[in-house]
């Protein structure tokens, strides 16, 4: 079971991956797609191990469906 409360940066509802060519060294980016922040790097880590100290993490659909099953499967 997911727990709520450790906030993994892959879990992030505003975590934008994407590619940079121009980027030769490194052509993976992380950006945060927050209306605060939106186009800077993410401030990770990036890990799907590791907890973020962002503190504009919010759980994406992928990990609210999961938690809700859970949630769900605990009451039973």
């Amino acid at each position: 079971m997911p727990d709520p409360n450790v906030h993994m940066a892959i879990d992030c509802l505003w975590l934008r991956r994407t590619i940079d060519s121009s980027q030769k060294q490194n052509p993976f980016q992380t950006l945060c797609s927050h209306i605060i922040r939106d186009g800077k790097d993410c401030v990770g880590p990036f890990l799907e191990q590791m907890e973020t100290p962002c503190l504009l993490w919010e759980p994406n659909a992928r990990l609210r469906q999961s938690l809700a099953a859970a949630a769900e499967a605990e009451r039973r």
